[in-house]
């Protein structure tokens, strides 16, 4: 399925360049990308060069997943705030107004992403592109809010004073999503539900950090705009947050050489888990539009489809009843 663009794709192209650049841009081809279960990406090549659209998929469970348009535009501001390269956006509408789906227009970064260009240069060119992420890093570490969640009080999170508070409403939004599922069995549900309620130890002692939630060279680009000279560039800001800050550098704990004891006293693994270890696999067997997707998470989600089994389920309960149960008798 590779390589698949949508029959409406061109016309959403076609109207977006000449809302932008004017009616004598011409719209000379649109290539697939990539994609995934909750956006689709494109390369809109034009007369006056090329931009990438983003469009939001219609459904999208967890429900902690929505809002990636307005996110995506609030990461690119706050990242330019703070001195570190993305793409200008060009034109995005939350609406669906514009032409009937949630979207981003933005400048195309010349070349591929890194995940599968790096192994290709010389190791000079490594050397410089570490240097430059570790700059990011450190610039990153520097983004600081008053309260922890959505990167906007308006995002599906909300602004919460401290992490526990913002722990608990993440975790609902997840809950009330595996309801509308009919998830767990009532006892699963339970155990569930008192994972969401324990509390966190020392929460309060977090200050807010800005997370972009899914930073690494999958989603880095050296490259330029405008033929400038080559720089690293950052993408795909939506999955971003304001997190405790030891998760700041770009990572989760899942990244850190002590995972566990950083996240000791978050529980932050415990919500990944339940979003992405569990949800996760839940909208891959719902979806119905994936043939966007590459080839790999095609095959995923076809294999979903097919599995019946609640492994993934049961064993997300039992890490539950595992903090539930570090809560009651602590080491």
């Amino acid at each position: 399925m590779d390589n698949y663009v949508a029959p409406e794709i061109p016309g959403y192209a076609k109207i977006i360049v000449e809302k932008v650049l004017g009616s004598q841009v011409k719209v000379q081809s649109v290539e697939w990308t990539a994609g995934g279960l909750f956006n689709k990406v494109f390369y809109i090549n034009t007369t006056e060069g090329c931009f990438v659209l983003k469009i939001e998929c219609n459904r999208i469970l967890p429900s902690t997943r929505t809002g990636q348009m307005e996110t995506e535009v609030e990461g690119s501001r706050i990242f330019k705030r703070a001195d570190i390269n993305c793409p200008n956006i060009l034109k995005y509408d939350f609406t669906g107004n514009d032409i009937g789906v949630r979207y981003i227009f933005t400048e195309r970064v010349s070349n591929d992403i890194l995940w599968g260009e790096l192994d290709k240069m010389d190791e000079a060119a490594k050397t410089e592109i570490e240097r430059k992420a570790s700059e990011i890093a450190v610039k990153m570490r520097e983004i600081k809010n008053t309260h922890f969640g959505s990167l906007t009080p308006s995002g599906l999170l909300g602004w919460h004073k401290t992490w526990a508070e913002c722990y608990k409403a993440w975790f609902n939004l997840i809950i009330k999503d595996s309801v509308e599922i009919e998830l767990f069995t009532s006892g699963e549900f339970a155990v569930v539900k008192a994972a969401a309620e324990a509390p966190l130890e020392s929460s309060d002692k977090y200050l807010p950090a800005f997370e972009h939630g899914d930073l690494g060279y999958h989603n880095m680009i050296w490259g330029n705009t405008n033929n400038g000279a080559d720089d690293l560039y950052v993408i795909d800001f939506g999955n971003s947050k304001y997190l405790p800050p030891h998760l700041s550098a770009g990572g989760s704990p899942f990244d850190a050489p002590d995972g566990k004891n950083l996240d000791k006293g978050i529980n932050l693994l415990l919500l990944y888990d339940f979003e992405m270890g569990v949800m996760w696999k839940e909208m891959a067997k719902i979806t119905e539009d994936y043939a966007h997707c590459t080839n790999w998470l095609t095959n995923y989600i076809e294999t979903a489809k097919k599995d019946t089994s609640r492994d993934h389920i049961t064993e997300f309960v039992e890490k539950c009843r595992e903090v539930i149960q570090t809560i009651k008798n602590p080491t």
